[in-house]
């Protein structure tokens, strides 16, 4: 499976981004190092592009590479000569995003392109994402912040999400988090043993577009704004 190497903390940034002075896309998340955005276009990898978004009351103009791209899901573009102005900026945003007002979920998938889609997904329809590409890093991430609702997948390797589950309904700090599986397979057996072990919520991926699984969370834990 393809596995991402996640360096700088994300947030969410949710605002127009222009690309090339012509094409204007959603973005989704932005780091340091990049940012990431929403487009039904398809770039070629390599290529750089200028890009122009708002970040609080500054106008940025930057240069960046186009690291990843998955048409009409979203595309990965990576920081170019950020001078130190630009990086503080940044930072500073990142700092002060405002993630903890939102319903936060937490993601817990194996698979790159199957959590970048249903990341882009809740983050548009106004959701707070964390990521975890399996369950280590699922408990990594827990101890930084405790999302309002987990989706996890059960099949990842080092941990896999039956661990995951047992683990947080072990802790008394995790328990009441709500679960919601998202699993390749939905046998009967599979269904009841998860849901024995303290899932609220079991989905099958072939059934389950990203529209599907935003509107099971919506339903499950509210709409996304907490205030």
């Amino acid at each position: 499976m393809i596995q991402e190497k996640r360096i700088f903390k994300r947030v969410s940034y949710t605002d127009n981004v222009l690309i090339n002075s012509l094409i204007l896309v959603k973005g989704i998340d932005i780091s340091e190092g990049g940012i990431y955005v929403h487009t039904g276009r398809k770039f070629a990898i390599g290529d750089i592009v200028r890009i122009g978004f708002r970040l609080g009351a500054t106008d940025l103009d930057l240069m960046a590479k186009v690291m990843t791209c998955q048409e009409s899901v979203g595309m990965g573009l990576q920081f170019l000569n950020l001078s130190p102005f630009t990086r503080k900026t940044i930072l500073d945003y990142i700092a002060v995003s405002g993630e903890k007002t939102k319903t936060t979920v937490l993601i817990v998938e194996d698979n790159e392109a199957s959590r970048r889609m249903n990341k882009s997904k809740l983050i548009l329809d106004g959701f707070g994402v964390m990521e975890a590409a399996n369950g280590i890093e699922a408990l990594k991430a827990l101890q930084n912040s405790i999302p309002d609702l987990i989706v996890l997948d059960l099949y990842m390797e080092g941990m896999d999400g039956f661990k995951v589950l047992s683990f947080l309904r072990a802790d008394e700090k995790y328990r009441n988090i709500p679960v919601m599986v998202l699993s390749a397979r939905g046998d009967k057996a599979e269904i009841e043993k998860a849901m024995a072990m303290g899932a609220n919520a079991f989905l099958v991926k072939m059934m389950t577009s990203p529209i599907k699984l935003s509107e099971a969370v919506k339903k499950m834990v509210g709409p996304a704004g907490k205030g």
